[in-house]
């Protein structure tokens, strides 16, 4: 499409030399750099969006589980919280941060949608109910800490992670506000935080260089050195076994999440790296960077794949992967919130969102419970886990009839994969 497109325009100059020649070149040079960019480099923008109305940096994105809106954070003053509709990109809420706060460092949802939450930089964690037809405010907790610079939700339980200054990584059930767990993570600022995707575990990343593990409950698992300067995001893979992270050393690492080896070193940014994501299936890696450019990575050979950006547009400080794997959300130093599509060749598969699975009954009385929502030949995988995430007890794949004779009354989480996507994970209550 490209040869052909540049076919056409070279034969229209020749055929067209008595036109003004500098204003064909100059149109036909802004042309072609229109499809370069655009084109060949593999992402087209969908829709641009202002997310602050004075232009102020966007410093956190996050996607819906369902992919159909985005949701996003500014600085201030005033900071901005605003939610677009991924399909129409209409602004679909708006909430201007009060002028006792400063600005907003990052966001996320909750696994249900039902709750998002936003961290201020002076520590204070907004949580929003987004259950009804608006969302509203419905807590603001006070960390404590002078500083706040990344959330997360726990995708298994009532838990929000941030972490702060003073070497912080803090733990609250955002239902209640309760301060569940204060975890001395690094000597300085816990510059950012993740759960893994069973919830048993969380990565942080430090000022002080290093990338280290944590159960849920907050004991040290493991340490990762090897940056040379601030870590600046880190994420499980979907499978656990591995993470990824940034750093402004301008290089992002893949390790081995168990050894703590380093699997491979992606190298290409010009200048610090401020966020990556992983595709939902794992198999590639978007990162954005103060360099003007977003990139494309390979997990698994490492190979860059895909250079994307608008010229001029400043520093990329925010960067997510849809749920769905076919949009990435990108945010820069001018406010602009862009959503670009993923082509097919790039071979992203995503969550199947088309599946509404659910235990029935959930809480469970009788010790038997149905998965419904999936056909049992389709299930590869039925896995119980405790709130911890180490495994209870594995189920026959062929069959959706759960028998939890013989457990103790509490939370467990059912680990499900199907037809080689997942893994999937549903909350159960047994009483």
């Amino acid at each position: 499409m490209i040869l052909q497109l540049l076919s056409i325009i070279a034969y229209n100059i020749e055929n067209t030399l008595t036109m003004n020649t500098n204003f064909i070149n100059r149109f036909v040079f802004a042309f072609i750099l229109i499809i370069l960019q655009f084109n060949l480099l593999g992402q087209s923008i969908l829709w641009t969006k202002k997310v602050n109305p004075s232009f102020l940096s966007i410093n956190g994105i996050a996607f819906s589980n369902n992919s159909n809106k985005v949701l996003a954070g500014t600085d201030c003053h005033p900071a901005k919280i605003r939610i677009f509709e991924t399909s129409s990109s209409d602004l679909i809420w708006d909430y201007t941060v009060g002028t006792n706060y400063m600005c907003i460092m990052g966001v996320s949802f909750s696994s249900s949608n039902n709750y998002f939450a936003a961290i201020e930089e002076f520590g204070n964690i907004f949580i929003f109910d987004n259950s009804g037809t608006s969302p509203v405010l419905v807590d603001t907790i006070n960390t404590g800490a002078s500083y706040g610079f990344s959330i997360d939700f726990s995708p298994t339980s009532n838990i929000v992670a941030v972490g702060c200054s003073d070497g912080k990584l803090l733990l609250y059930n955002y239902l209640t506000g309760a301060l569940i767990k204060e975890i001395n993570a690094h000597p300085s600022w816990v510059t950012c935080v993740k759960f893994s995707s069973d919830g048993s575990q969380i990565v942080t990343g430090g000022s002080d260089n290093k990338v280290r593990t944590w159960t849920n409950s907050g004991t040290l698992i493991n340490n990762y050195s090897g940056h040379a300067s601030y870590v600046t995001s880190v994420k499980f893979t979907p499978d656990n076994k591995y993470i990824v992270s940034a750093s402004r050393d301008r290089k992002i690492k893949i390790w081995d999440a168990a050894t703590t080896n380093i699997i491979s070193i992606l190298i290409g940014h010009k200048q610090e790296i401020n966020q990556i994501d992983i595709s939902p299936d794992g198999s590639k890696v978007v990162s954005a960077s103060s360099d003007s450019t977003c990139k494309i990575w390979d997990f698994k050979t490492g190979n860059l794949i895909s250079t994307f950006g608008v010229k001029d547009s400043g520093e990329y400080h925010s960067v997510s992967w849809s749920p769905s794997g076919k949009l990435i959300a990108t945010g820069n130093v001018l406010s602009d919130l862009m959503l670009w599509d993923i082509p097919n060749n790039l071979g992203i598969n995503g969550q199947n969102n088309s599946l509404e699975i659910s235990i029935q009954p959930n809480p469970v009385m009788a010790r038997f419970a149905t998965i419904n929502g999936v056909e049992k030949q389709d299930l590869e995988m039925i896995n119980l886990l405790d709130i911890s995430g180490k495994l209870v007890r594995k189920f026959d794949s062929n069959n959706t009839e759960l028998d939890l004779t013989g457990l103790n009354s509490g939370y467990y989480i059912l680990q499900l994969s199907v037809e080689d996507n997942g893994p999937y994970y549903k909350k159960i209550c047994i009483q």
